[in-house]
């Protein structure tokens, strides 16, 4: 009979697992990711660690992550935030819903294929306000001119301001009063700049008297300031003002004006100062200098008017605000009053009139169907 031997079983020793290493990444490389991501993931980083939060809420990592979406855009312009106007009847331009909605809108080669997708949408009561301006926006924030308040929206933070309201304007309008939203680059804020109108009077042969006032978002006084000095000529009602390199362009209403300079109401965003910037004269052929769009254009102010006589759009640019030499740029084959808004590359741009989008070929000298 076999013997049955059992071997003593020892203690087994404990596994000794190796110290997980942990490893921090310098501020600079977390720097250097961060101001390549999209907004919404930034504002979720901001409840990881108090490091990161103090990194994104840094004014220089916004200005930084700002102009890092600028270049990006500029190589590879394809993505566009739009907002369609949903009318309500198709022969009444007043009746329109008050359901604002943001689209980012990816453009394809074949424009047809382009698609849409909703950022953001914010509805309003009907009873909110009755009319309506065209939006102004400059670094992503939208502002929407009203008959009652302005708005400025975030479409990437998904927020939204209602300005408060002022007592100045002393006439009523049946139009927005003119407006505008830009950069203040001396203290890195965003300022809304309105002009009022300071008198009742309405008398069709008068000059109306106007005024300006300011609203610094996020600043210390949430209430409008006045501006020291007045706009030196009254400013058209009921547009929104270009934004172009730290100054807001208005274009100026010449009713009862003797000698109205050919020109644009300039104010300055740091100083708060105003000033003229001359347009272009002696256009041949002649082109109604009262029929022009105001636009930014690819890092330049741009002036687009409609020449009726040969059924073309001239586009004319420069960089120079206080004494521009203006240089025409493209002219455009259409019979419309269209205006460029981006260059897309391989010799074609994007052009808007009304409604409308439409792509341009500039060597073809032709509107790309499909």
């Amino acid at each position: 009979m076999d013997l049955k031997v059992y071997q003593r079983k020892g203690k087994k020793k404990k596994r000794v697992l190796p110290q997980q290493q942990t490893f921090e990444l310098p501020d600079e490389i977390v720097w250097e990711i961060m101001i390549r991501l999209p907004v919404e993931s930034l504002a979720r980083f901001k409840t990881v660690s108090k490091a990161w939060l103090a990194i994104i809420s840094d004014p220089s990592f916004v200005r930084a992550h700002l102009q890092c979406s600028k270049q990006k855009q500029r190589r590879n312009p394809s993505h566009f935030l739009i907002n369609p106007k949903f009318l309500l009847e198709i022969s009444n331009a007043d009746a329109f819903s008050t359901n604002i909605q943001f689209y980012q809108w990816c453009l394809q080669e074949n424009m047809m294929r382009s698609t849409a997708t909703l950022l953001y949408g914010r509805h309003f009561p009907t009873s909110e306000f009755g009319r309506v301006s065209d939006m102004a926006h400059c670094d992503g924030l939208m502002l929407l001119p009203t008959d009652t308040k302005v708005y400025v929206f975030n479409p990437a933070t998904k927020d939204t301001i209602a300005l408060p309201e002022s007592q100045r304007n002393m006439m009523w309008h049946h139009r927005c009063l003119p407006v505008g939203l830009g950069l203040d680059t001396s203290t890195g804020k965003y300022k809304v700049a309105r002009s009022f109108y300071r008198s009742r009077c309405s008398d069709p042969v008068e000059i109306v008297a106007m005024g300006m006032e300011v609203f610094t978002i996020n600043g210390k006084h949430g209430s409008w300031r006045e501006t020291l000095v007045d706009p030196p000529y009254p400013i058209l009602s009921s547009q929104a003002a270009t934004h172009y390199k730290g100054c807001l362009f208005y274009s100026i209403d010449k009713n009862n004006l003797q000698r109205p300079p050919h020109g644009l109401v300039r104010f300055s965003l740091a100083d708060e100062t105003f000033g003229v910037t001359p347009l272009i004269t002696n256009i041949y052929p002649e082109v109604d200098h009262d029929d022009f769009f105001i636009s930014e254009f690819d890092g330049e102010l741009c002036c687009t008017y409609l020449c009726s006589h040969l059924q073309r759009v001239l586009v004319f640019t420069t960089r120079d605000v206080d004494h521009p030499k203006w240089s025409l740029r493209y002219l455009i084959n259409v019979q419309s009053h269209f205006y460029p808004l981006v260059p897309l590359g391989s010799g074609r741009i994007l052009l808007r009139g009304g409604n409308c989008l439409l792509g341009y070929n500039l060597e073809a000298s032709k509107i790309e169907v499909g």
